[in-house]
């Protein structure tokens, strides 16, 4: 609130994961104003919150008190201040109320909900059982039984959950089921997850097992040990029970803008069942623009059922302008969607990954890991040995995952000629695409049939209406057909951008030879022309095809062949001319013109 968010950021949140629409801004304001409508309709003038615009994009202004999720952040973290068990009962009782279910309802995408509430879930576990901490502070067992059971049921792992129940149990009178849910606890540890129960929980089970009578107080190193007043077993008042919210499984919206790929979807079908009790992940990999996350999301939607456990996706930021996320970032993330509190999350790679399988252990749980920046980054992340399935897509074709962890790899390559037809059909219109069914076929080749550098060019046709297919081919076929390759009014959305950040992964000689490569005549050519066109040896010339093989900007074709695809040597034939001021010498040592 009271902070302008960019056009483009709320576009790219709105749209996440799948290609804009050419009329995403004109969406985008819809929304504005049907969100103007609805703060009319159900909020009274002194709390209605406003949204205005300066062009570039929309600030929210208003009380932060009058939206549902500040109003719990702020109770939550007064109810971790507090001085007495009572009065942080009763903030979090004001707290919880305002939980009405997940973040967003059930309208958003799980990326958008994990972008945008980042913490929330793990906050809201943090608050039920700090209020159950601070009732049986208080001395409120009996009316703590059903939440604890229910607590424990969601989170089977959690064990300050266990030890709270165990003493609401023991002081309930009910001794027996205290021992007997220690039990259960132990056995879910030591069988599931191959570990002994903590030192909290050991310690609760002998004081059970040791004392003749309720004690009169609960030990302050195990319980309420943040509060002044004393730990008490008096008689409760008669307060309601806050249940617990369940958590709701994840789901992914339809991808409406999806289109073909049938024989890939039932590729990735057959892997993913190969995989299952083996490696337990699947690499969909290829160059930029061939749709690796709509597939992997569209994939994700149609078996979300076969992984009933929950699924998470999660945008690894491999190519970015921002710095790829850290394995670290990503385990906590998930241990928090998992049921871990931060306090109880170690700080070490090595740990955190340890516990993060021990969390996946046991579960069906679905893991679409997007945008992977290489092997080392994914690697921490995979599944252990259980019905859990990691989908990762990457523009690195990832080999070491090939050779450390096993794992079936799809490449994606462009649309078939039918399915790029498609997609041109279902944006322009089967009225214009029909009426020049040569020039529709021209503008997929010149495309690369590449999902993403047809939907931008059919966004285009769609902006200019009076503009035949056959002037839109005579475009991408003449100058810089990537400069065609993009909207007007959206920056971000381009080929050549897209293609800059996998070039920009490259060294600075790997990239001075990839733009090189743009000298050629076209985008396929031998090793031997490369050799008279650098001046390198075989073996050089051998040795720097490696990081450019490896971020699929080029491919080899037998021994002495390789070809790139069309829109990546049109790149490089950008880049290359742009260079034109400079010597041959100054490119890569060893160049001849």
């Amino acid at each position: 609130m009271g902070h302008t968010v960019p056009m483009s950021r709320l576009i790219e949140l709105l749209w996440s994961g799948e290609t804009e629409p050419s009329s995403a801004r004109a969406s985008l304001q819809a929304h504005v104003s049907r969100l103007r409508g609805l703060f009319q309709e159900i909020t009274t003038e002194d709390q209605r919150p406003s949204i205005s615009s300066d062009g570039a994009g929309y600030v929210l202004q208003g009380d932060p008190q009058s939206i549902d999720v500040h109003r719990f952040r702020s109770l939550v973290h007064r109810a971790d201040q507090a001085v007495s068990a009572d009065k942080c009962t009763a903030l979090l009782d004001r707290a919880l109320d305002e939980w009405q279910g997940p973040m967003l309802g059930s309208d958003a995408s799980p990326e958008l909900v994990h972008r945008l509430g980042v913490g929330l879930d793990e906050m809201y576990l943090s608050a039920v059982t700090l209020r159950a901490e601070a009732r049986l502070t208080l001395g409120q067992h009996d009316s703590m039984l059903e939440e604890l059971a229910q607590l424990v049921r969601e989170h089977p792992y959690h064990e300050r959950l266990a030890v709270l129940r165990m003493w609401a149990l023991y002081r309930s009178g009910h001794r027996s089921e205290a021992l007997g849910a220690y039990d259960e606890t132990r056995a879910r540890l030591t069988g599931d997850l191959g570990l002994d129960p903590g030192s909290d929980l050991r310690q609760v089970q002998e004081m059970i097992l040791k004392a003749d009578s309720v004690p009169e107080e609960l030990p302050r190193d195990l319980i309420g040990n943040r509060w002044r007043e004393p730990i008490t077993a008096g008689t409760e008042p008669d307060r309601p029970t806050v249940r617990a919210v369940p958590p709701v499984p994840s789901a992914l919206p339809a991808m409406g803008g999806f289109t073909g790929r049938a024989a890939e979807l039932d590729q990735l079908s057959t892997l993913s069942q190969s995989v299952r009790d083996d490696a337990r992940t699947v690499a969909v990999v290829g160059i930029a623009g061939n749709g690796k996350t709509a597939l992997a999301l569209e994939w994700a939607r149609r078996r979300s059922a076969d992984y009933p456990d929950g699924l998470a996706v999660v945008d690894l930021q491999g190519y970015a302008t921002r710095p790829p996320l850290t394995p670290a970032d990503v385990l906590r993330s998930l241990l928090s969607q998992l049921g871990c509190s931060p306090d109880r999350m170690p700080r070490g790679p090595a740990e955190l990954t340890a516990l993060y399988r021990r969390e996946l252990a046991g579960r069906r749980t679905l893991l679409v890991l997007d945008n992977a920046s290489s092997a080392r980054q994914v690697l921490p992340l995979l599944p252990p040995e259980s019905g859990s399935l990691a989908l990762v897509t990457s523009r690195n074709r990832l080999g070491s995952l090939l050779l450390t962890a096993g794992v079936a790899m799809l490449q994606l390559g462009p649309l078939s000629p039918d399915d790029a037809d498609q997609v041109l059909e279902r944006v322009v219109g089967a009225h214009r695409t029909r009426r020049e069914p040569g020039a529709t076929a021209e503008i997929a080749a010149l495309c690369g049939r590449s999902p993403l550098a047809l939907r931008i060019a059919a966004a285009n046709l769609v902006m200019h209406p009076a503009c035949r297919m056959a002037d839109h081919a005579e475009a991408l076929r003449h100058g810089n057909p990537l400069g065609c390759l993009a909207l007007a009014d959206d920056g971000d959305s381009s080929m050549e951008r897209s293609l800059s950040f996998s070039v920009r992964r490259l060294g600075p000689e790997a990239a001075s030879f990839f733009r090189a490569l743009g000298s050629l005549s076209g985008p396929a050519a031998s090793l031997t022309a490369v050799e008279r066109l650098t001046g390198l040896s075989r073996d050089r010339v051998s040795g720097m095809f490696g990081p450019l093989f490896a971020e699929h900007l080029v491919h080899v074709d037998g021994t002495d062949h390789f070809h790139m695809d069309v829109l990546a040597w049109q790149y490089a034939r950008l880049l290359s001319r742009a260079e034109t001021g400079r010597a041959a010498d100054d490119l890569l040592p060893g160049y001849s013109a």
